[in-house]
């Protein structure tokens, strides 16, 4: 049908899916399970994702959601959270606005050194493993930082991407290809500041190759674009909206 990319996301909310890890815990829901007989044979099925992308002459692109809002839905089906969240719970975000949204989960915070080199890593070792053609970050998360200190600790999420970029094109030069780096973000680039994603930093330093504005995992055709197209025009980032 024309389409040239494939994108399936291998990380969320602590667990791996699609493949296994001695480092990071595989999902524990229903659904991925299935894919034991798969594993205990010595398959990953990301390699065969990777595999059928490839046949069909598309690139695949490896999505990491950075902050998963879904532990509620695994407490519901009885398989709890990972274990990583669960056991650091100081590690977590406590600060929300008011809204029975925000009591559904328990975001990381990434003020934390630990969340960012926890997050790095899984980057890592998926570039290392598999041969993937890039990866996207998605921010469709609710928080990162705690309640209005986003804007003044966006840095360090910047440094995490600059530090993810950096992995990429080290694997680039050691495979002979440029990796893709995307990230999926909030609608507008003032939301996505206050948050603490600096996607302006990450257009003008070129640490990302696309970006893809959204209202949570979907196009509105109202979202003020030409702010994006005015950020991305003369950069090399590409503007895809979600």
């Amino acid at each position: 049908s024309g389409v040239d990319i494939f994108d399936q996301e291998v990380f969320s909310q602590g667990w791996t899916v699609y493949w296994q890890s001695t480092s990071y815990e595989y999902d524990r829901r229903w659904q991925h399970q299935r894919f034991f007989p798969l594993l205990e044979a010595g398959t990953q099925p990301l390699d065969i994702l990777i595999d059928q992308t490839h046949r069909r002459g598309m690139d695949f692109v490896a999505g990491f959601r950075m902050n998963d809002n879904h532990g509620h839905q695994a407490r519901e089906q009885g398989v709890g959270i990972s274990t990583f969240v669960e056991s650091n719970q100081h590690l977590q975000l406590t600060e929300f606005p008011e809204g029975e949204y925000y009591k559904l989960s328990e975001p990381l915070d990434f003020t934390f050194a630990e969340v960012r080199d926890f997050t790095l890593g899984v980057f890592r070792e998926v570039a290392a493993r598999f041969a993937i053609d890039g990866v996207e970050l998605c921010f469709r998360d609710h928080a990162y930082f705690p309640l209005d200190r986003g804007a003044e600790r966006a840095h360090l999420m910047t440094d995490l991407v600059r530090q993810i970029r950096d992995l990429l094109d080290e694997r680039g030069a050691a495979t002979g290809k440029k990796l893709t780096m995307g990230a999926r973000v909030f609608s507008t680039l003032e939301e996505c500041l206050s948050l603490g994603l600096d996607v302006s930093t990450w257009i003008t330093e070129k640490l990302i190759d696309y970006v893809s504005p959204q209202d949570t995992m979907y196009a509105d055709f109202n979202l003020p674009y030409e702010p994006w197209a005015a950020l991305t025009r003369n950069s090399d980032c590409m503007l895809y909206p979600g």
